[in-house]
């Protein structure tokens, strides 16, 4: 306790100030040697795809965490309790931004009670952001190539077949 200080507060976000705790990029967990495997560790990532129960009435789940850097869609599987996955608002997908969690767990490199998946077994989850929906305008400009095509094509059917039908 620091002196004039009255109580401490445990900061459950607070990024890792110990050996033990590895903070780790997914990409780097999808590339993880056996050494990584059984350690302790956090990644920070957006939450996409959908919550999927590990058995019907179960309290554990699945989710998806994928690399918020630009360009990369490395991806870790999370198990975790349901109760701790309802704090996600969006999952990610066209048009929405998932929830950003940061989550902190057990790696698994071939976990022994998940048929051998590599997953992380989660032991604290936070919200790093809330996830948002995005408005994405109708550009008709981008429907005209297509559009351009199909009237091509369209042509050059008729024309085939008019060519066919003189020929007999």
């Amino acid at each position: 306790m620091l002196r004039g200080s009255t109580s401490s507060q445990v900061n459950v976000s607070q990024l890792p100030d110990s050996s033990f705790i590895y903070d780790i990029t997914i990409k780097e967990l999808s590339t993880a040697d056996s050494y990584m495997d059984g350690q302790t560790v956090q990644v920070t990532g957006e939450v996409v795809g959908d919550r999927i129960l590990s058995e019907p009435g179960s309290s554990d789940c699945w989710i998806m965490l994928q690399s918020d850097d630009a360009g990369d869609d490395s991806e870790v599987a999370v198990f975790m309790p349901v109760t701790a996955s309802e704090s996600i608002d969006t999952y990610g997908a066209y048009g929405k931004r998932g929830t950003t969690l940061q989550v902190r767990g057990t790696f698994n490199l071939a976990c022994k009670e998940h048929q051998g998946a590599s997953d992380l077994h989660s032991d604290s989850v936070a919200v790093v952001s809330r996830g948002s929906v995005e408005e994405l305008d109708f550009n008709f400009m981008r429907l005209v190539p297509g559009l351009v095509l199909l009237m091509v094509g369209s042509l050059l059917l008729i024309a085939f077949d008019v060519i066919r039908e003189r020929q007999r």
